[in-house]
């Protein structure tokens, strides 16, 4: 191959994912799906370069929110380019450093890919992964669900291979037949309708606290607790600010029917770290039901230092709410796969998320979030519960 057409072919394929990346992820939960194309693209394309180009398209183009949500919160645009570029790039080279110019090496390889896209390390960095998406056409599956994912995947990656002649009638058959089943039937989430999600648009950055306006914040979300007509209630995520004594006098006029699950920041005087918390407070006590597994990455989370916030990755996921087994999520460990992995385990009946994005406020992260709980809600059949400030 000539080097002018191996760089029009590169290009194409940067393009296509591109394309894929951009219209999988923030437009329209059913669109999801189209993210699978990267398995299919491990599995087909025979050309390291060109898949390096469609995977790096496609991280770069869907994960495009991180950029401006990053140079909104450092206000700093070099910055915020490069950890969105070397982000995109670490993950893109993962799925190549792992790929084969042999098919059958592939098919052989591809599920330890999903194992390390995964597992800590690489899977506490990357995301928009396109695992949880099969719940578009196999809601209330579960992890049977997942195994059918891979084992159609595989087969449709066979049949390319061994039926060449007829995988041009037959993809564009089976496109043709998805498009009208989505929309005539697309996904639904389940709402839970025994906690009433608030949502706000109050301007807080996680980790930052001026006391005049934590005070003013606090306000608000306690008269939006009281004015509403919900016995259960749920605030975003650091809605308390960095929680203590004083703060938790204002709760004590709380309606004696009313329980609040909210988030707020605990400092650990123990381990001089912060603890991103999910509270459930009533009028007369408050209590820590939950501990953020994941924070984000070198802003929160500083592994082997005493600074940051504490991750408790290995905790058990679960809280008791009105007597069912849920999943709490915040954040950052929304947008990945080990999370809900180790949820779903201990069978929760609903998921609970918060998040705080106004520092990415006008970026489709908060779309991506969503959805990403959506997705792993409908695939399980639980309802879900999602508290945003942004």
């Amino acid at each position: 191959m000539s080097s002018s057409l191996a760089l029009r072919s590169f290009l194409l394929a940067f393009l296509l994912g591109m394309v894929v990346g951009y219209i999988s992820w923030g437009q329209n939960l059913s669109f999801t799906i189209l993210s699978l194309s990267l398995f299919l693209a491990y599995l087909l394309v025979d050309k390291r370069q060109l898949f390096f180009g469609f995977v790096w398209a496609y991280y770069l183009m869907a994960s495009r929110g991180f950029l401006l949500g990053v140079d909104h919160y450092y206000e700093s645009f070099g910055y915020a380019f490069l950890a969105w570029f070397t982000v995109a790039t670490f993950s893109s080279f993962l799925w190549v450093f792992i790929w084969s110019a042999s098919f059958k090496r592939r098919l052989l390889l591809f599920p330890l890919l999903l194992i390390v896209m995964i597992l800590p390390p690489m899977g506490f960095i990357s995301w928009v992964n396109p695992l949880p998406t099969i719940a578009v056409v196999l809601p209330s599956f579960g992890f049977l669900g997942i195994i059918l994912e891979l084992i159609i995947i595989y087969v449709l990656a066979l049949f390319w291979k061994r039926y060449g002649h007829a995988r041009y009638y037959f993809m564009p058959l089976l496109v043709i037949s998805l498009i009208p089943t989505l929309y005539y039937f697309p996904p639904k989430v389940k709402e839970n309708l025994d906690i009433k999600s608030i949502q706000s648009d109050i301007e807080y950055f996680p980790m930052t606290f001026d006391k005049s306006k934590e005070y003013k914040r606090l306000k608000s979300f306690f008269y939006k607790v009281q004015n509403s007509k919900s016995q259960s209630i749920l605030l975003p995520e650091n809605a308390l600010g960095n929680y203590g004594s004083v703060q938790s006098m204002l709760w004590q006029d709380l309606d004696e029917k009313k329980t609040v699950f909210a988030g707020a920041t605990i400092y650990n005087t123990r381990r001089s770290k912060n603890i991103n918390a999910l509270l459930g407070i009533k009028h007369d006590r408050s209590k820590v039901l939950y501990k953020q597994r994941v924070p984000v990455l070198g802003e929160m989370w500083k592994p082997f230092t005493n600074k940051g916030t504490e991750a408790t990755i290995f905790e058990k996921p679960i809280i008791q709410i009105n007597g069912e087994k849920a999943g709490v999520f915040i954040c950052y460990e929304q947008l990945l796969v080990y999370p809900y992995l180790q949820t779903f385990f201990y069978e929760p009946k609903m998921l609970i998320g918060i998040s705080n994005l106004y520092w990415a406020k006008g970026t489709n992260i908060s779309v991506i979030q969503k959805e990403t709980m959506e997705l792993w809600a409908i695939l399980f059949g639980v309802p879900l519960s999602f508290s945003l400030n942004g």
